[in-house]
C-alpha cells in the first residue's frame, strides 16, 4: 500500500466523520460537533491536496511503474505537458474535482457551516462519493496489478504517452476551468437540499445564486475555451460538433441558466418555488449524468473525448442513483413542508407583456434546449439497450434548436424593456430603436448576401437583442456597472450568435493539390505553394506555404507529421486571424514524388476536388445487384479546363463486390490522360475514396503533392468577441451577488 492509496483512505474516512458531525450539529446544535466537523474536514482536505500533490510528484518525477504515470505520461513530454497529465486520465480528474470541491467547503465553512450545517452535510456527502471510488479505482495502482503480464517490481524506461491532441497549451487551462464550473453544481444542489429538508424554501435562492452564477460563468467560459481548442488545433474547421462529451457540459450549463433566471423570478414574484429546486436538481444531476457517460465506456465509440472503458461503470451508477433517491427524498420532504404551511403559489396576473412571463418563456425554452442536448447526448445508451448502439447526427440538433432558438431570442430582446409585474410598456423607444437598428442590420446582411431562409430570422433577432439589452446597459452603467452584468452577458450572447451565423452561412472552402514548388490557383481567389516540410524539435513536423491573397503574400505552417502513438497521420491547421475572416488551413494528405502519378482523395456527397486543370465533384452511389455480387457506381461531374475553356463530362468509374473479393474498373477522363478508379466506399458516412490514375505526362518529373483544404470564416472573430462580452458580463454580475450576499 502506497502512501497515496493512505492519505485517500485517511481523507475518506474524514470525510465520513465530518459528514456524520454535520448532521448532528444540525439535530443538535453543540459547538464542540461543529468544531469536530470543521477539524475533520480539514483534515478531509489536506488528504485530498497530499495525494494530488504526491501524484503530481511521481509525474515530474517519471515514476512509470505506477499505472498512472505509465499510461499518460513520458519522457519526451516537456514540463508543461507532463503537469497537464495530471488530470489526462480519469481518476486524475476525480481528485481535481475532489480539490475544488473542498476549496467551496472551505469557502463555506466561515458563515453556511455554522447556519445551515446540511449544505455541508451534502457537499461532503459528494467527496464521500468521489474517495469511494478513488479507493476502488487508485491512480496509485502499481503497473503490475493492471497489467498480469508485468511482473512485480518491473519499472518500464519509458510511458505510454499523451495523446498528442492533448499536446496543447489549452490542455493546461481547459479541463481545470470546465472542472472548476462542472464541480460547482454542488453547492447550488446543496443549498436546495437543506432549503427542502428544513422548510425554508424562500431565502436559499439569494445565498445560492453567487454560486449559480459562479458556475454558469465558468462552465460557459470552459465550454468556449473547449470550441477555440478544437477551432485551432483539430483541423476540421469548426468550433462545436455536438460532440457526446462537449454536450456533457453543455446540459448543465442550460440548466444553470434555467436556474438562475428562475431564482431571479423567485425573487421578485415568489413564484417558481418547486420548479427551483428542480432545476438545482436537475444541474447537479445532469453533471453526474454526464461523469457517468464519459466515464463509463458508453461513449467510446462516438466520441474522441471520451474515456475508455475502465471498470467504473458500476461506481457511476451508484452514485447516479443515491443522489436521485437523497433527492426525490428531500423533495417529498419539501411537499410537506409545502402542505401543512398551505401555501398558495404565485400565478402571473398581470397580463402577458410582462418581464416575469417573458423571464419564464426563456427559462422554458432552456430547459426544452437542455432536454434535447440531453437526449441525443444519452442516444449510444438507450440505443444500445434496445440493440444496436448509435449516435445522432448533427441534423438533430439543428433542427431541434434552431428553431426554438428564435423564441429564445425573442424573449431575451423584450424582456429587458419590460417590466415586473405590471404590462404597462415603459420603453417604447429602446423598442423602436431596436426594431429599427435589426431591421437596417439584416437587410444590409441580405444585401451582402445572407439568403437562408432560417439565418435571416435569427440574424434579425439577434441584433434586437444587442440593441435593447446595449440600451439598458447604458442606463445601468451610470448607476452601478455591475447591475448592467446581465444585460452584458445578453449582449455577449446576441454576438456570438450573429459570428455562427456568419461563419457557417458565409463559410467557403475548397480541396486544392499542391505539387511542390508550384503556385496553384484556387477558386477562393488565393494562390498557394507547397515549399517544404520543417523537422521540428517536439516531433510535430509543419508544413511550410507560401499563399498570395489579394492584400499581400503570407507563409503559413500548418501541422502534419506521423504519430507513433496513435498510429496514424496527424493534422493541425494554420490559421491567418483577422476582424473580417480567418483564412484557415489544413493539410489532408501527402503524396511523395514516387507515388505521384496515383493520386488519392476522399469525398462525401456534393464535394469538390481540384487536381490542375480538373475539378472532380461527387454526386452519389449507384448500386446494383446481381448473382452473388454487387456493383457499386459513383456518380462523378468531372470539368476539364483548357485554354480557359471548360467541359463538363459524367464519369462513372465502378467498384464490384464478388465472392467477397473487391475489383476496381477505371473509367476514362475524356479530353486528357487520367482515368479514375474506386478504392473503397463507405455507405454509413457517405463518402467515396478515389484514385486519379496516370496523372503525369510522358517525360514528366514526378513531384511531392500536398493536398489540403483551405477555407474562409468570414467574421468569426465576432463569435470570439460575443464570447469575451458574455464572460466579462457572467463575472459582473457575480461581483454584484457576492456583495449582496455579503449583506444578508
Amino acid at each position: 500500500m502506497t502512501i497515496g492509496v493512505i492519505a485517500i483512505g485517511v481523507a475518506f474516512v474524514a470525510s465520513i466523520v465530518s459528514a456524520t458531525a454535520y448532521l448532528m450539529y444540525h439535530k443538535e446544535r453543540f459547538e464542540s460537533t461543529l468544531k469536530l466537523a470543521n477539524r475533520a474536514f480539514y483534515v478531509m482536505t489536506g488528504g485530498i491536496i497530499f495525494s494530488l500533490a504526491y501524484l503530481l510528484y511521481l509525474i515530474m518525477t517519471h515514476q512509470f511503474d505506477v499505472n498512472y504515470v505509465y499510461s499518460y505520461s513520458s519522457m519526451a513530454l516537456n514540463k508543461f505537458y507532463l503537469f497537464s497529465t495530471l488530470w489526462a486520465g480519469q481518476q486524475g480528474t476525480f481528485l481535481l474535482w475532489l480539490f475544488y470541491t473542498s476549496i467551496y467547503g472551505l469557502i463555506l465553512m466561515r458563515k453556511t457551516a455554522v447556519k445551515k450545517p446540511l449544505v455541508m452535510v451534502v457537499l461532503v456527502l459528494m467527496q464521500v462519493t468521489l474517495l469511494w471510488i478513488l479507493l476502488k479505482k487508485s491512480p496509485f495502482s502499481m503497473i503490475w496489478h493492471i497489467h498480469e503480464e508485468a511482473p512485480i517490481g518491473f519499472k518500464p524506461a519509458d510511458g505510454a504517452g499523451l495523446n498528442p491532441l492533448l499536446q496543447n497549451p489549452w490542455m493546461v487551462i481547459h479541463p481545470p476551468t470546465l472542472f472548476v464550473g462542472y464541480s460547482s453544481t454542488v453547492v447550488p444542489f446543496a443549498f436546495a437540499m437543506h432549503a427542502m429538508l428544513t422548510g425554508n424554501f424562500r431565502d436559499w435562492v439569494k445565498e445560492a445564486r453567487p454560486w449559480i452564477v459562479f458556475s454558469v460563468m465558468i462552465l460557459g467560459t470552459g465550454i468556449i475555451m473547449g470550441g477555440y481548442w478544437a477551432y485551432v488545433t483539430l483541423g476540421w474547421g469548426g468550433y462545436w460538433g455536438w460532440d457526446p462529451v462537449e454536450n456533457a457540459s453543455l446540459v448543465p450549463w442550460l440548466l444553470g441558466i434555467a436556474l438562475l433566471h428562475g431564482t431571479i423570478i423567485q425573487t421578485k414574484r415568489n413564484a417558481l418555488i418547486r420548479s427551483n429546486f428542480w432545476l438545482a436538481g436537475g444541474a447537479f444531476l445532469a453533471m453526474l449524468w454526464g461523469s457517468f457517460l464519459t466515464r463509463s465506456g458508453v461513449l467510446t465509440d462516438f466520441s474522441v473525448h471520451s474515456f475508455a472503458p475502465s471498470g467504473l461503470t458500476f461506481y457511476l451508477v451508484m452514485a447516479q442513483v443515491l443522489f436521485l433517491l437523497f433527492f426525490l427524498w428531500g423533495y417529498y420532504k419539501f411537499l410537506v413542508f409545502f402542505k401543512e404551511q398551505k401555501i398558495e403559489p404565485t400565478r402571473f396576473d398581470s397580463g402577458l407583456l410582462n418581464r416575469e412571463v417573458f423571464m419564464f418563456a426563456g427559462l422554458l425554452v432552456v430547459l426544452f434546449l437542455a432536454l434535447v442536448v440531453l437526449f441525443g447526448t444519452s442516444a449510444p445508451l438507450y440505443t444500445q439497450l434496445l440493440g444496436e448502439p448509435s449516435s445522432v447526427s448533427p441534423d438533430y440538433y439543428n433542427k431541434m434548436i434552431i428553431p426554438v432558438a428564435i423564441f429564445m431570442l425573442l424573449t431575451i430582446a423584450l424582456a429587458p424593456i419590460l417590466a415586473w409585474k405590471t404590462s404597462e410598456l415603459r420603453n417604447k423607444n429602446t423598442l423602436l430603436l431596436g426594431l429599427g437598428v435589426a431591421a437596417l442590420a439584416t437587410v444590409i446582411a441580405i444585401m451582402l448576401g445572407l439568403r437562408n431562409p432560417i439565418s435571416i430570422p435569427v440574424f434579425f433577432l439577434a441584433v434586437f437583442v444587442i440593441t435593447t439589452n446595449f440600451k439598458v446597459t447604458m442606463v445601468l452603467i451610470k448607476r452601478n456597472v455591475n447591475k448592467a452584468g446581465g444585460y452584458l452577458a445578453h449582449i455577449g450572447l446576441g454576438f456570438m450568435v450573429i459570428g455562427i451565423i456568419t461563419s457557417s452561412v458565409y463559410d467557403r472552402s475548397e480541396k486544392v493539390m499542391l505539387p511542390k514548388g508550384e503556385f496553384e490557383k484556387t477558386s477562393l481567389g488565393y494562390e498557394v505553394k507547397f515549399l517544404d516540410f520543417l523537422d521540428m524539435p517536439d516531433g510535430k513536423d509543419r508544413v511550410k506555404l507560401e499563399v498570395k491573397t489579394p492584400f499581400g503574400t503570407y507563409e503559413a505552417y500548418p501541422k502534419f507529421y506521423y504519430s507513433d502513438y496513435s498510429q496514424s497521420y496527424m493534422v493541425g491547421p494554420d490559421v491567418k486571424v483577422n476582424f473580417v475572416k480567418d483564412v484557415y488551413i489544413s493539410p489532408i494528405s501527402y503524396t511523395p514524388a514516387r507515388l505521384a502519378n496515383l493520386k488519392r482523395f476522399t469525398l462525401k456527397k456534393g464535394e469538390t476536388q481540384h487536381f490542375n486543370n480538373l475539378k472532380v465533384t461527387f454526386h452519389n452511389f449507384g448500386v446494383q445487384m446481381g448473382n452473388n455480387e454487387q456493383v457499386i457506381t459513383a456518380n462523378l461531374t468531372i470539368d476539364v479546363t483548357e485554354n480557359n475553356y471548360t467541359q463538363s463530362y459524367e464519369v462513372k468509374p465502378v467498384l464490384t463486390a464478388s465472392r467477397g473479393k473487391m475489383k476496381s474498373t477505371e473509367a476514362e477522363i475524356p479530353g486528357t490522360p487520367y482515368k479514375i478508379k474506386i478504392n473503397s466506399v463507405n455507405p454509413t458516412n457517405g463518402t467515396v475514396d478515389l484514385a486519379l490514375v496516370g496523372s503525369m505526362n510522358e517525360g514528366e518529373t514526378p513531384k511531392d503533392q500536398l493536398a489540403i483544404e483551405i477555407s474562409e470564416k468570414p467574421l468569426i472573430s465576432i463569435l470570439w468577441f460575443g464570447s469575451i462580452i458574455f464572460v466579462i458580463g457572467s463575472a459582473l454580475t457575480l461581483v454584484r451577488r457576492r456583495r449582496y450576499r455579503e449583506k444578508i
